[in-house]
Order: structure tokens, then C-alpha cells, then sequence
């Protein structure tokens, strides 16, 4: 078996300094070979969590495999980078829910897969990502809105929909990720959809389809201040929200939704854009037609 140079983060826990070592790798019945797929094969949006340090070696390339498989849009997923020494606690909370003790280490749905230290290829990476896609999970919807508020604060909406014939218990998480981080890896190179904060964490249950007078859908929201934590400086083209509903008994992702900020402006152009009499009337008020009888 292949050993591969990992970095312990255990010690970092635990408020120690961390050191490095060597561990083996498993990565349970991941094939070798590349499994195929597509995104019009997934049950849903997969959900990654990659735990690193800003001093792993072996990051620098575990951090370019999953940004390129992203970037190739290939596979119906989103990742975000949970960097242990930097980020604030309610993430460093995520990361020792997750049981990491080693980094680079990679939780597919909340740890339905797990691939724990560098690899020397996208393989391991791309076959994990299937074989979660391909899982049967229960049908829960998830829309994610973001209204750019300015100075780094951004009022976030998620609802979820349960369509399943019977009650529903989840945990709703809520990442705010910076598309391109401040933060580099060992290598020098900036992280990619690092979190910088996590404003929902919390659990839900929801009734079965079609129950009245409840609703089939929850909406979740909060305002959440950047400057608070550090990120008053965040721009709203480099921010991205990405949430994700795990399920209550088994930790495993079953459904993850994401969104970019929108201001005001660029809210109502949607808004007029959907519906056309009010886009023909905007037309023809651009145009200096007046006297209209409608």
C-alpha cells in the first residue's frame, strides 16, 4: 500500500502546535478506475467538505484536483474548503464534528465517502463524487437567495421543501464562501470557496408532502454581518452561499443548493425580466412612446 505524507491537525485541536506525519491511506472500496457518470445521473447536488491547513503540503494538489473537477462542471456538486488555521469557531466546530485529524481529508456528504491524504490523480476524487450522486436519498428541495446588503453584510434566505409521504428531520447548514480566498495554501496559491463563516446550523423537521394547513416549504433566514467577524472587506462578486440539508440519523448530505449575492438593482432587473408586460411597457417607455391605452 502506498503511504502518503499527511499533516496532523489533532494537536491543532487541542490548541497544540501541529506536526507533521506520515499515514496510511484508506480510502475504503474506491475504485481505482474511473466510474462514469453525469450530472443528469445524480439524485442530487453532492456536497464536499475539504478540510486543509494552510501549511499541508499535500493540500496544494488535493486543493487543484477539486477545483479543477468543479471548474470542468463535469459532475452535480459543490465543495467548500474548511481551512482549519484560519477559519473562526463555528466552522472549527464543523471540522471536529467531522472527526478530522488529518488534512488533506475530503468528506463527500457528510462522510457517506471519506478520502483521507493527498492523491495522485482526480480519479479517487471524481469516483467518490459518483458513487454519492448515485445514492437514493430522500426528495427535499433547497432554493438559496442572497440580497447584497453592502459593507459586507448579506441577508441570507434558504427555503427547503420536503416532497417525501412522510415527516422529514434534517440539519440545514448555511456556508458563506469566498470564491477566491484571501487565504493561501502551502504552495502559495489562493484557496478556492474557503468558508469564512456558517450563519444556519440548525436542525428541522418537516411534514409529510401535502399536509394542511402546514406548508410544504420552510423558509430560513438571517442577516449576517461580515464585519463582525473580520470580513467587513468581502466583495460581492467573489462571495458565493452554499447550503446543504444532512440527514439527522445518518450525518449524510441528501441535497445542497447554492447562490451568488444579488443587490437591489440587479433584483428588480429579474424581477421585470420575468415577466413580460412589464418588460414591454419598459421598451416602449424607453422608447419615447406615450399616450398608451392598455
Amino acid at each position: 500500500m502506498k503511504k502518503y505524507f499527511v499533516i496532523s491537525i489533532l494537536a491543532f485541536i487541542l490548541l497544540m502546535p501541529v506536526a507533521a506525519s506520515y499515514n496510511t491511506i484508506s480510502i475504503g472500496d474506491i475504485k481505482t478506475s474511473t466510474i462514469q457518470s453525469s450530472v443528469e445521473e445524480s439524485t442530487h447536488s453532492v456536497m464536499i467538505e475539504y478540510a486543509t491547513l494552510t501549511t499541508c503540503p499535500p493540500c496544494v494538489t488535493a486543493s487543484s484536483q477539486l477545483n479543477s473537477i468543479y471548474n470542468s462542471g463535469d459532475l452535480d456538486f459543490y465543495f467548500v474548503t474548511l481551512v482549519a488555521d484560519e477559519c473562526n469557531l463555528n466552522i472549527r466546530g464543523r471540522i471536529s464534528d467531522l472527526g478530522v485529524s488529518s488534512v488533506p481529508d475530503v468528506y463527500f456528504d457528510g462522510g457517506y465517502r471519506r478520502i483521507l491524504g493527498g492523491q495522485s490523480s482526480e480519479t479517487p476524487y471524481r469516483n467518490a463524487i459518483t458513487q454519492c450522486g448515485q445514492r437514493d436519498v430522500p426528495d427535499i428541495d433547497i432554493d438559496v437567495s442572497a440580497d447584497w446588503k453592502g459593507n459586507g453584510e448579506i441577508k441570507i434566505s434558504v427555503d427547503v421543501q420536503n416532497n417525501e409521504p412522510e415527516e422529514y428531520s434534517g440539519i440545514l447548514r448555511v456556508y458563506i464562501v469566498e470564491v477566491e480566498s484571501r487565504w493561501n495554501d502551502n504552495g502559495g496559491h489562493p484557496y478556492h470557496y474557503a468558508a469564512i463563516g456558517m450563519p444556519i446550523d440548525r436542525s428541522l423537521t418537516m411534514p409529510k408532502a401535502g399536509v394542511q394547513p402546514l406548508a410544504d416549504t420552510y423558509t430560513f433566514s438571517k442577516t449576517w454581518k461580515g464585519s463582525i467577524y473580520g470580513f467587513g472587506d468581502i466583495t460581492k462578486d467573489n462571495i458565493m452561499i452554499i447550503a446543504s440539508v444532512f440527514d439527522k440519523e445518518t450525518g449524510h448530505a441528501v441535497q445542497a443548493a447554492s447562490a451568488e449575492p444579488a443587490s437591489a438593482t440587479s433584483q428588480l432587473y429579474e424581477f421585470i425580466s420575468s415577466r413580460p408586460m412589464i418588460r414591454a411597457f419598459q421598451f416602449l417607455i424607453n422608447k419615447g412612446i406615450s399616450n398608451l391605452i392598455f
